[in-house]
Protein backbone atom coordinates (compact mmCIF):
# COMPACT_ATOMS: atom_id res chain seq x y z
CA UNK A 1 0.00 0.00 0.00
CA UNK A 2 2.75 2.48 0.99
CA UNK A 3 5.01 2.83 -2.04
CA UNK A 4 7.78 5.29 -1.17
CA UNK A 5 8.44 8.47 0.74
CA UNK A 6 7.25 11.34 -1.45
CA UNK A 7 7.10 14.61 0.47
CA UNK A 8 8.87 15.69 3.65
CA UNK A 9 8.25 19.06 5.32
CA UNK A 10 10.38 20.65 8.05
CA UNK A 11 9.35 23.69 10.08
CA UNK A 12 12.05 26.33 10.60
CA UNK A 13 12.09 29.72 12.24
CA UNK A 14 14.69 31.35 9.96
CA UNK A 15 13.69 30.23 6.48
CA UNK A 16 16.53 32.02 4.66
CA UNK A 17 19.17 30.56 6.96
CA UNK A 18 17.66 27.08 6.65
CA UNK A 19 17.51 27.42 2.86
CA UNK A 20 21.20 28.27 2.65
CA UNK A 21 22.08 25.40 4.99
CA UNK A 22 20.20 22.86 2.86
CA UNK A 23 21.61 24.33 -0.35
CA UNK A 24 25.06 23.54 1.01
CA UNK A 25 24.07 20.12 2.33
CA UNK A 26 22.26 19.05 -0.84
CA UNK A 27 24.59 20.92 -3.22
CA UNK A 28 21.63 22.20 -5.22
CA UNK A 29 19.30 25.20 -5.46
CA UNK A 30 15.62 24.94 -4.50
CA UNK A 31 13.07 24.09 -7.17
CA UNK A 32 10.66 26.58 -5.55
CA UNK A 33 11.71 29.55 -3.45
CA UNK A 34 9.32 31.95 -1.70
CA UNK A 35 9.21 33.98 1.53
CA UNK A 36 6.88 31.35 3.01
CA UNK A 37 8.26 28.01 1.82
CA UNK A 38 11.23 26.50 0.01
CA UNK A 39 11.09 23.20 -1.88
CA UNK A 40 14.05 21.03 -2.90
CA UNK A 41 13.86 18.00 -5.21
CA UNK A 42 15.87 15.15 -3.66
CA UNK A 43 15.80 12.09 -5.90
CA UNK A 44 12.15 11.18 -6.33
CA UNK A 45 11.15 13.04 -3.16
CA UNK A 46 10.49 16.69 -2.36
CA UNK A 47 11.83 18.37 0.78
CA UNK A 48 9.86 21.42 1.93
CA UNK A 49 10.98 24.04 4.44
CA UNK A 50 8.14 26.06 5.93
CA UNK A 51 8.21 28.95 8.39
CA UNK A 52 7.30 27.99 11.96
CA UNK A 53 8.01 29.09 15.50
CA UNK A 54 11.13 27.65 17.11
CA UNK A 55 11.38 26.03 19.56
CA UNK A 56 7.92 24.50 19.33
CA UNK A 57 5.97 23.20 22.33
CA UNK A 58 6.43 19.55 23.22
CA UNK A 59 4.33 17.08 21.18
CA UNK A 60 3.82 19.63 18.38
CA UNK A 61 4.55 18.41 14.87
CA UNK A 62 8.07 19.27 13.73
CA UNK A 63 8.03 17.21 10.54
CA UNK A 64 5.45 16.14 7.97
CA UNK A 65 6.30 12.94 6.12
CA UNK A 66 4.06 11.89 3.25
CA UNK A 67 3.97 8.37 1.86
CA UNK A 68 2.93 8.00 -1.75
CA UNK A 69 -0.04 5.68 -2.41
CA UNK A 70 -1.94 4.75 -5.56
CA UNK A 71 -5.43 5.09 -4.07
CA UNK A 72 -5.47 7.54 -1.17
CA UNK A 73 -9.10 6.86 -0.25
CA UNK A 74 -8.50 3.10 0.01
CA UNK A 75 -5.24 3.59 1.92
CA UNK A 76 -6.85 6.03 4.36
CA UNK A 77 -9.79 3.65 4.96
CA UNK A 78 -7.51 0.64 5.49
CA UNK A 79 -5.41 2.47 8.06
CA UNK A 80 -8.51 3.59 9.97
CA UNK A 81 -9.89 0.03 9.88
CA UNK A 82 -6.64 -1.20 11.43
CA UNK A 83 -6.75 1.11 14.42
CA UNK A 84 -5.41 4.42 13.13
CA UNK A 85 -7.22 7.69 13.90
CA UNK A 86 -7.93 10.45 11.41
CA UNK A 87 -5.77 13.53 11.87
CA UNK A 88 -6.62 15.36 8.62
CA UNK A 89 -9.22 13.89 6.22
CA UNK A 90 -8.45 13.40 2.54
CA UNK A 91 -8.49 16.74 0.72
CA UNK A 92 -7.48 18.06 -2.67
CA UNK A 93 -4.40 20.22 -3.11
CA UNK A 94 -4.40 21.31 -6.75
CA UNK A 95 -3.26 18.21 -8.71
CA UNK A 96 -2.78 15.90 -5.72
CA UNK A 97 -4.72 14.73 -2.67
CA UNK A 98 -3.30 14.55 0.84
CA UNK A 99 -4.35 13.25 4.26
CA UNK A 100 -2.89 12.46 7.70
CA UNK A 101 -3.62 9.73 10.19
CA UNK A 102 -2.34 8.97 13.70
CA UNK A 103 -1.15 5.39 14.10
CA UNK A 104 -1.92 3.38 17.28
CA UNK A 105 1.43 4.50 18.71
CA UNK A 106 0.84 8.23 18.37
CA UNK A 107 2.84 8.83 15.18
CA UNK A 108 1.42 11.14 12.54
CA UNK A 109 1.61 9.67 9.04
CA UNK A 110 0.96 11.66 5.88
CA UNK A 111 -0.46 10.16 2.69
CA UNK A 112 -0.24 11.66 -0.79
CA UNK A 113 -1.70 10.42 -4.05
CA UNK A 114 -3.07 11.55 -7.40
CA UNK A 115 -6.38 13.37 -7.56
CA UNK A 116 -7.95 10.39 -9.34
CA UNK A 117 -7.00 7.22 -11.17
CA UNK A 118 -4.04 8.27 -13.32
CA UNK A 119 -5.21 6.11 -16.22
CA UNK A 120 -8.48 8.02 -16.31
CA UNK A 121 -6.78 11.40 -16.07
CA UNK A 122 -4.68 11.33 -19.21
CA UNK A 123 -5.30 14.14 -21.68
CA UNK A 124 -6.70 11.58 -24.11
CA UNK A 125 -9.47 10.80 -21.63
CA UNK A 126 -10.32 14.16 -20.07
CA UNK A 127 -9.36 17.86 -20.20
CA UNK A 128 -5.79 18.65 -19.24
CA UNK A 129 -5.27 19.26 -15.52
CA UNK A 130 -2.07 21.20 -16.10
CA UNK A 131 -3.94 23.53 -18.46
CA UNK A 132 -6.51 24.02 -15.70
CA UNK A 133 -3.72 24.84 -13.22
CA UNK A 134 -2.37 27.47 -15.60
CA UNK A 135 -5.84 28.98 -15.99
CA UNK A 136 -6.14 29.11 -12.20
CA UNK A 137 -2.86 31.03 -11.93
CA UNK A 138 -3.93 33.44 -14.66
CA UNK A 139 -7.22 33.99 -12.85
CA UNK A 140 -5.31 34.69 -9.62
CA UNK A 141 -3.08 37.17 -11.44
CA UNK A 142 -6.11 39.02 -12.84
CA UNK A 143 -7.30 39.58 -9.25
CA UNK A 144 -3.91 41.03 -8.21
CA UNK A 145 -3.97 44.15 -6.05
CA UNK A 146 -0.48 45.13 -7.22
CA UNK A 147 -1.10 46.88 -10.53
CA UNK A 148 2.46 46.37 -11.78
CA UNK A 149 1.98 42.60 -12.00
CA UNK A 150 -1.79 42.40 -12.45
CA UNK A 151 -2.59 39.79 -15.08
CA UNK A 152 -4.62 40.65 -18.20
CA UNK A 153 -6.56 37.38 -18.51
CA UNK A 154 -10.10 38.33 -17.50
CA UNK A 155 -11.42 35.16 -19.17
CA UNK A 156 -9.32 32.62 -17.25
CA UNK A 157 -11.88 32.23 -14.47
CA UNK A 158 -14.41 30.98 -17.05
CA UNK A 159 -12.62 27.62 -17.24
CA UNK A 160 -12.39 26.98 -13.49
CA UNK A 161 -14.50 24.66 -11.42
CA UNK A 162 -16.54 26.03 -8.53
CA UNK A 163 -14.05 24.92 -5.87
CA UNK A 164 -11.25 26.86 -7.55
CA UNK A 165 -13.45 29.92 -8.11
CA UNK A 166 -14.13 30.12 -4.38
CA UNK A 167 -10.41 30.65 -3.76
CA UNK A 168 -10.55 33.82 -5.88
CA UNK A 169 -13.21 35.40 -3.69
CA UNK A 170 -11.01 37.53 -1.41
CA UNK A 171 -7.42 38.59 -0.91
CA UNK A 172 -6.80 36.21 2.01
CA UNK A 173 -7.97 33.12 0.14
CA UNK A 174 -5.95 34.14 -2.93
CA UNK A 175 -2.85 34.60 -0.79
CA UNK A 176 -3.42 31.21 0.81
CA UNK A 177 -3.78 29.59 -2.62
CA UNK A 178 -0.54 31.13 -3.89
CA UNK A 179 1.37 30.04 -0.77
CA UNK A 180 -0.09 26.55 -0.40
CA UNK A 181 -1.25 25.38 -3.83
CA UNK A 182 0.87 27.28 -6.32
CA UNK A 183 4.02 28.71 -4.64
CA UNK A 184 5.35 32.18 -5.31
CA UNK A 185 7.95 31.19 -7.97
CA UNK A 186 5.41 29.27 -10.05
CA UNK A 187 2.93 32.13 -9.73
CA UNK A 188 5.59 34.62 -10.78
CA UNK A 189 6.59 32.39 -13.66
CA UNK A 190 3.06 32.22 -15.06
CA UNK A 191 2.65 35.99 -14.74
CA UNK A 192 5.88 36.44 -16.69
CA UNK A 193 5.02 33.80 -19.26
CA UNK A 194 1.63 35.34 -19.99
CA UNK A 195 3.22 38.76 -20.47
CA UNK A 196 6.00 37.41 -22.70
CA UNK A 197 3.71 35.49 -25.05
CA UNK A 198 1.09 38.27 -25.01
CA UNK A 199 3.65 40.75 -26.35
CA UNK A 200 4.75 38.44 -29.18
CA UNK A 201 1.14 37.64 -30.13
CA UNK A 202 0.06 41.30 -30.06
CA UNK A 203 3.05 42.39 -32.15
CA UNK A 204 2.24 39.71 -34.73
CA UNK A 205 -1.32 41.07 -35.02
CA UNK A 206 -0.01 44.63 -35.38
CA UNK A 207 2.17 43.41 -38.25
CA UNK A 208 -0.89 41.68 -39.72
CA UNK A 209 1.02 38.41 -39.97
CA UNK A 210 -0.91 35.99 -42.24
CA UNK A 211 -1.06 33.07 -39.79
CA UNK A 212 -0.68 32.24 -36.10
CA UNK A 213 -0.65 28.63 -34.92
CA UNK A 214 -1.10 27.61 -31.27
CA UNK A 215 0.62 24.26 -30.77
CA UNK A 216 -1.27 23.03 -27.70
CA UNK A 217 -3.60 25.97 -27.06
CA UNK A 218 -4.98 24.74 -23.74
CA UNK A 219 -7.11 27.49 -22.23
CA UNK A 220 -5.24 30.27 -23.99
CA UNK A 221 -7.46 33.34 -24.46
CA UNK A 222 -5.34 35.62 -26.64
CA UNK A 223 -7.53 35.14 -29.70
CA UNK A 224 -10.45 36.58 -27.70
CA UNK A 225 -8.69 39.17 -25.52
CA UNK A 226 -7.06 40.70 -28.61
CA UNK A 227 -9.98 40.06 -30.98
CA UNK A 228 -10.32 43.76 -31.86
CA UNK A 229 -6.75 43.76 -33.22
CA UNK A 230 -7.23 40.85 -35.61
CA UNK A 231 -7.27 42.08 -39.21
CA UNK A 232 -6.50 39.48 -41.86
CA UNK A 233 -4.59 37.02 -39.65
CA UNK A 234 -5.85 33.44 -39.58
CA UNK A 235 -5.47 31.72 -36.21
CA UNK A 236 -5.27 27.95 -35.71
CA UNK A 237 -5.74 26.58 -32.19
CA UNK A 238 -4.44 23.01 -31.99
CA UNK A 239 -5.12 20.75 -29.04
CA UNK A 240 -6.37 17.33 -28.05
CA UNK A 241 -10.12 16.80 -28.25
CA UNK A 242 -11.21 16.66 -24.54
CA UNK A 243 -9.37 19.87 -23.64
CA UNK A 244 -10.50 21.69 -26.78
CA UNK A 245 -14.15 20.69 -26.41
CA UNK A 246 -14.18 21.78 -22.77
CA UNK A 247 -12.65 25.12 -23.79
CA UNK A 248 -15.24 25.76 -26.51
CA UNK A 249 -18.07 24.89 -24.12
CA UNK A 250 -16.82 27.25 -21.40
CA UNK A 251 -16.27 30.10 -23.86
CA UNK A 252 -19.83 29.76 -25.11
CA UNK A 253 -21.18 29.59 -21.54
CA UNK A 254 -19.32 32.82 -20.76
CA UNK A 255 -20.85 34.52 -23.78
CA UNK A 256 -17.49 34.95 -25.50
CA UNK A 257 -17.75 35.53 -29.24
CA UNK A 258 -15.31 33.36 -31.16
CA UNK A 259 -13.75 35.41 -34.00
CA UNK A 260 -14.24 34.10 -37.51
CA UNK A 261 -10.46 34.10 -37.92
CA UNK A 262 -10.11 31.28 -35.36
CA UNK A 263 -10.10 27.61 -36.37
CA UNK A 264 -10.13 24.86 -33.75
CA UNK A 265 -8.00 21.95 -34.90
CA UNK A 266 -8.06 18.64 -33.03
CA UNK A 267 -4.72 16.86 -32.69
CA UNK A 268 -2.98 14.26 -30.56
CA UNK A 269 0.68 15.30 -30.69
CA UNK A 270 1.74 11.76 -29.78
CA UNK A 271 0.02 10.05 -32.72
CA UNK A 272 -1.11 12.61 -35.34
CA UNK A 273 1.07 14.28 -37.95
CA UNK A 274 1.09 18.06 -37.91
CA UNK A 275 1.29 18.43 -41.67
CA UNK A 276 -1.82 16.36 -42.33
CA UNK A 277 -3.85 17.93 -39.55
CA UNK A 278 -2.98 21.53 -40.44
CA UNK A 279 -3.29 21.19 -44.21
CA UNK A 280 -6.86 19.94 -43.81
CA UNK A 281 -7.73 23.02 -41.73
CA UNK A 282 -6.64 25.55 -44.34
CA UNK A 283 -3.08 26.26 -43.21
CA UNK A 284 -0.87 27.65 -46.01
CA UNK A 285 2.77 26.65 -45.69
CA UNK A 286 3.80 29.40 -48.11
CA UNK A 287 2.70 32.19 -45.75
CA UNK A 288 4.64 33.78 -42.92
CA UNK A 289 3.54 32.24 -39.62
CA UNK A 290 4.03 32.66 -35.89
CA UNK A 291 3.95 29.38 -33.94
CA UNK A 292 3.14 29.67 -30.23
CA UNK A 293 4.28 26.61 -28.30
CA UNK A 294 3.55 27.61 -24.71
CA UNK A 295 3.77 25.15 -21.82
CA UNK A 296 4.12 22.10 -24.05
CA UNK A 297 7.73 21.22 -24.89
CA UNK A 298 8.72 19.67 -21.55
CA UNK A 299 5.83 17.19 -21.74
CA UNK A 300 7.06 15.74 -25.05
CA UNK A 301 9.78 13.21 -25.80
CA UNK A 302 12.78 14.56 -27.73
CA UNK A 303 11.71 12.66 -30.85
CA UNK A 304 8.35 14.47 -30.85
CA UNK A 305 10.11 17.82 -30.36
CA UNK A 306 12.41 17.11 -33.31
CA UNK A 307 9.34 16.32 -35.41
CA UNK A 308 7.59 19.58 -34.51
CA UNK A 309 10.66 21.74 -35.10
CA UNK A 310 11.31 20.02 -38.43
CA UNK A 311 7.71 20.52 -39.50
CA UNK A 312 7.79 24.23 -38.69
CA UNK A 313 11.04 24.76 -40.59
CA UNK A 314 9.95 22.77 -43.64
CA UNK A 315 6.42 24.13 -43.82
CA UNK A 316 6.81 27.85 -43.18
CA UNK A 317 7.74 30.88 -45.25
CA UNK A 318 10.83 32.99 -44.67
CA UNK A 319 10.35 35.25 -41.66
CA UNK A 320 8.28 32.72 -39.72
CA UNK A 321 9.13 32.17 -36.06
CA UNK A 322 8.32 30.05 -33.01
CA UNK A 323 8.13 30.99 -29.33
CA UNK A 324 8.17 28.50 -26.47
CA UNK A 325 9.26 27.93 -22.89
CA UNK A 326 11.60 25.11 -21.92
CA UNK A 327 13.02 23.39 -18.84
CA UNK A 328 16.76 23.52 -18.13
CA UNK A 329 17.04 20.64 -15.63
CA UNK A 330 15.21 17.45 -14.83
CA UNK A 331 12.25 17.97 -12.52
CA UNK A 332 9.32 15.85 -11.42
CA UNK A 333 5.90 16.95 -12.59
CA UNK A 334 3.31 17.38 -9.82
CA UNK A 335 0.82 15.66 -12.11
CA UNK A 336 1.66 11.98 -12.61
CA UNK A 337 -0.65 11.79 -15.63
CA UNK A 338 1.36 14.48 -17.44
CA UNK A 339 5.05 13.81 -16.65
CA UNK A 340 8.00 15.92 -17.78
CA UNK A 341 9.93 14.25 -20.59
CA UNK A 342 12.33 16.86 -21.97
CA UNK A 343 14.86 19.31 -20.59
CA UNK A 344 18.01 20.92 -21.98
CA UNK A 345 20.70 23.05 -20.33
CA UNK A 346 20.50 26.77 -20.99
CA UNK A 347 24.00 26.85 -22.53
CA UNK A 348 23.04 24.13 -25.03
CA UNK A 349 19.73 25.46 -26.35
CA UNK A 350 21.31 27.76 -28.96
CA UNK A 351 23.24 24.89 -30.55
CA UNK A 352 20.17 22.65 -30.34
CA UNK A 353 18.03 25.18 -32.20
CA UNK A 354 20.76 25.96 -34.71
CA UNK A 355 20.98 22.28 -35.62
CA UNK A 356 17.25 22.39 -36.36
CA UNK A 357 17.52 25.56 -38.48
CA UNK A 358 16.59 28.30 -35.99
CA UNK A 359 18.19 31.51 -34.77
CA UNK A 360 17.33 32.93 -31.36
CA UNK A 361 15.63 36.34 -31.31
CA UNK A 362 14.94 36.51 -27.57
CA UNK A 363 16.16 34.27 -24.74
CA UNK A 364 14.95 35.09 -21.24
CA UNK A 365 15.87 33.40 -17.93
CA UNK A 366 14.29 33.82 -14.49
CA UNK A 367 16.44 36.82 -13.53
CA UNK A 368 15.35 38.66 -16.66
CA UNK A 369 11.71 37.66 -16.06
CA UNK A 370 11.84 39.15 -12.58
CA UNK A 371 13.39 42.41 -13.77
CA UNK A 372 10.99 42.86 -16.69
CA UNK A 373 7.71 41.51 -15.38
CA UNK A 374 7.86 41.11 -11.58
CA UNK A 375 9.33 44.36 -10.26
CA UNK A 376 7.24 46.95 -8.43
CA UNK A 377 7.50 50.69 -9.09
CA UNK A 378 9.66 51.16 -6.00
CA UNK A 379 12.16 48.66 -7.42
CA UNK A 380 11.36 45.85 -5.03
CA UNK A 381 10.53 42.35 -6.33
CA UNK A 382 6.84 41.45 -6.32
CA UNK A 383 7.44 37.72 -6.82
CA UNK A 384 10.22 35.34 -7.77
CA UNK A 385 10.18 33.20 -10.93
CA UNK A 386 11.04 29.53 -11.41
CA UNK A 387 14.79 29.23 -11.84
CA UNK A 388 14.80 26.18 -14.12
CA UNK A 389 12.67 27.48 -16.96
CA UNK A 390 13.38 29.94 -19.80
CA UNK A 391 11.53 31.66 -22.66
CA UNK A 392 12.61 31.56 -26.32
CA UNK A 393 11.53 33.39 -29.47
CA UNK A 394 13.40 32.03 -32.49
CA UNK A 395 13.22 32.65 -36.23
CA UNK A 396 13.67 30.16 -39.05
CA UNK A 397 16.66 30.46 -41.34
CA UNK A 398 16.69 28.68 -44.67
Amino acid sequence: MLKSLKRIAYQVEDLEKAKQWYCNILNTQPAFDSPFAVIFIVGDCSLSLAKGKNPLPENTERIDVYWEVDDIDAAFAKLIENGAVSHTPVKAALNIRVAKIIDPFGNIIGLTGPAADVNKRTVEEQPSETAMSVAFCRALAFKEDREEIKGPDYLAESFLKDEAKKLLADANSRKWAIQNLVTSPLYGYFISRTAFFDSIFENALKENIPQIVFLGAGYDTRSYRFADKIKETKIFELDIRPTQQYKIEKLKNAGVKIPGAVSFVEINFKTDKLEGVLSKSGFDKNKKTLFIWEGVMYYLAEEAIDTVLSFIKNNSAIGSSVCFDYMTEKLESVNAAEPFRFWIAKDKIEAFLSEHGYKIITHMDSNEMEKKYLTLKNGSPAEKALTRFCFIHASIFK
